[in-house]
């Protein structure tokens, strides 16, 4: 047992500049954050290269390690200092797609920036000392061999690198993940080491799974469009405004005090919208959702949205001229979510077969996306499908409406006279008014949608990717988890959605209104969305229609609405409070 333990304790000794430079240059961002789970992780990381030196005895490896370990923090550190960005599977794909001229252009620009210089200052010095230590290392080894601090390592090194191994496990349930929202998911529930190491490791993971997945998209586009059907029935302009963390209860159009949605209760009033009651998203984030929403997938039909064609190319293959305009195109690019939705949406040979055409820039806010959209040309043609993915109510909801403008800044913290919970800070009540005016504005941006071809036959549908949380029914703002899993749901995954029909649409299709209204009450779950699509454009003929998962049809039935793949809403909501 001693032996054993003697040595275990060489690497520790012998090579202690390369263990204190691991953690330094590669644990640093992981350890600060959370430094009381993350810290026996990175101790045993740096052990496990300490010991391939020391055992290897390779002056060769020794080297390759520090160099290693060198460029990944200068490369982290670049990449954080200079442009706000971290190693992720979205840099990873920019690499791999990057060519010579466009590499050059990156580092001209890069050394350019007084951050980088800063940072390469930095990483010299780490060098220098790292050096130093490696000249003293024999003298220091010898010290840490002498009764008293051989003692304390003895004692505390074995229980650091089993709690270590311990802590680990999170790496086995990352390669237990079998599709990137899978990984998308890990990254946000697991207390994961963030170090350079880790990001590299889930980097490279994500993309293999995320290649399998496009390659399986992309063959059921190419098979949609190869399938070619011939449109049927009047020309038709469809608009599909996918919405952001919008919390239906945030909406007078569904009963909320404030006046946050004057455009969408006036056109309720007047006949030309319908908002549905009983929708629900399947998740509550946006990567999950909004592959489900735009594939023909059916969730309860246990099918995976690579399995099934997007929308987009079903509409392309029945004679639709098909834009996406994403406010959301380059949001948070070093995310996993960003990395696994932009794959789907923008990976190029998808694009080729689902758009005619898309925006080449985002904005601040989402009414500059829609005078952006009207000041371009767009293609003649009898059917069109736009669909607009704004950025909606989004975390921190104060940036989400231009400030500026009076129009926009309706609500204060002294708005909500009815509002007396007892976590309820003046900080907090001017937070929920921000989300109330962000939540107007977006009334203004529907607007301002309906209002382009609101003289042509127009059917818009808007949708929510999933709800949010901001000091509703408990001390809470975001997305997390709770006790209460009923309103939990209610909030986070209960959307609004809502149908808008130009006078000329429902003058061409007169039983659509009375469809609509017959239906606002029925439940459903948005990853069926398509089916109302198909049905408000008049493709029903094409073989990806199923009567049975339209909200419209007779032949409608609602399957199980199983939320965020754990929680069976209908049932958490027929149970008694």
């Amino acid at each position: 047992m001693k032996k054993t333990i003697a040595k275990l304790l060489q690497p520790a000794i012998n090579q202690w500049p390369i263990l204190l430079t691991y953690i330094v240059w590669i644990g640093w961002s992981s350890v600060l954050q959370n430094p009381f789970y993350r810290w026996f992780t990175i101790m045993l990381h740096a052990y496990l290269v300490a010991a391939l030196v020391e055992w290897s005895k390779s002056k060769i490896i020794k080297a390759l390690a520090y160099g290693f370990m060198f460029i990944l923090f200068f490369t982290e550190a670049a990449l954080e200092a200079c442009y706000d960005l971290a190693i992720s599977p979205s840099m990873l794909h920019l690499l791999v797609e990057t060519n010579a001229h466009e590499s050059q252009e990156f580092l001209s620009n890069l050394v350019m920036l007084p951050a980088f210089w800063i940072i390469t200052g930095v990483a010299i010095a780490l060098a220098w000392l790292a050096r130093q230590a490696e000249r003293k290392r024999l003298h220091v080894a010898a010290w840490l061999q002498k009764p008293r601090p051989y003692k304390v390592l003895k004692t505390v090194l074995p229980i650091w690198l089993a709690v270590g191994i311990g802590c680990s496990w999170c790496y086995v349930s990352l390669f237990q993940c079998k599709s990137t929202d899978e990984v998308a998911d890990w990254n946000l529930h697991m207390r994961y080491p963030s170090d350079a190491m880790t990001r590299v490791v889930i980097a490279l993971f994500d993309t293999q799974i995320a290649k399998h997945e496009m390659d399986e998209a992309i063959s059921q586009a190419q098979a949609s469009l190869d399938t070619r059907v011939a449109p049927a029935g009047d020309s038709v302009r469809v608009i599909f405004v996918i919405g952001e963390s919008y919390i239906r209860q945030h909406a007078s159009l569904y009963g909320y005090p404030l006046n946050t949605t004057p455009f969408l209760l006036a056109e309720q009033a007047n006949g030309r919208l319908v908002a549905f009651t009983d929708a629900v998203s399947p998740y509550n984030l946006t990567t999950q959702v909004i592959r489900n929403l735009m594939s023909c997938n059916s969730i309860s039909n246990d099918e995976h949205w690579s399995q099934q064609p997007p929308l987009t190319a079903v509409f392309r293959a029945c004679g639709y001229n098909v834009e996406m305009y994403d406010n959301q195109k380059d949001f948070h690019l070093a995310a996993t979510f960003s990395f696994a939705l932009n794959t789907f949406l923008y990976h190029p040979r998808m694009a080729e077969l689902c758009y005619d055409e898309t925006n080449d820039r985002v904005f601040d806010y989402d009414g500059q996306l829609i005078d952006y959209y009207r000041s371009r040309p767009h293609a003649a043609s009898a059917r069109h499908l736009t669909v607009f993915h704004l950025v909606g109510q989004h975390v921190q909801a104060k940036n989400r409406y231009p400030r500026t403008d009076p129009r926009f800044c309706r609500f204060t913290a002294d708005s909500l006279t009815w509002r007396h919970e007892p976590w309820l800070t003046q900080r907090k009540r001017q937070e929920i008014a921000h989300y109330d005016n962000a939540t107007r504005y977006n009334d203004y941006v529907l607007q301002q949608i309906a209002q382009l071809y609101s003289d042509e036959p127009t059917v818009m549908v808007y949708l929510s990717d999933h709800g949010e949380e901001v000091y509703d029914y408990r001390n809470s703002i975001g997305r997390f988890n709770g006790d209460d899993l009923r309103q939990m749901l209610d909030y986070q995954c209960a959307i609004p959605l809502i149908v808008w029909c130009s006078d000329r649409y429902l003058s061409q299709h007169p039983n659509v209104a009375g469809q609509l209204r017959q239906a606002k009450d029925r439940p459903l779950m948005t990853d069926n969305i398509c089916q109302l699509l198909f049905h408000l454009a008049g493709l029903t003929h094409q073989p990806y229609y199923r009567a049975q998962h339209d909200v419209l049809s007779p032949d409608y039935q609602c399957g199980p609405r199983i939320l965020n793949d754990q929680y069976d809403y209908d049932q958490i909501k027929s149970e008694k409070p």
